[in-house]
């Protein structure tokens, strides 16, 4: 849970950062099997699928 902000260092770092970020993710990449599906997964909602 990302909290309220009252300094600029805090509001910058990067954990707090990323909690904006990770809490976006879909349940489907989240609950991956693996950090090798959850890469795949987050890539493909990332760029989409640029397979040929």
């Amino acid at each position: 849970m990302k909290s309220q902000c009252l300094r600029d260092i805090k509001k910058f770092s990067f954990s707090h950062w990323m909690l904006g970020i990770l809490n976006r993710l879909s349940e489907e990449i989240v609950a991956a099997e693996s950090v090798h599906k959850f890469m795949e997964k987050l890539d493909k909602s990332r760029y989409g699928d640029r397979s040929l």
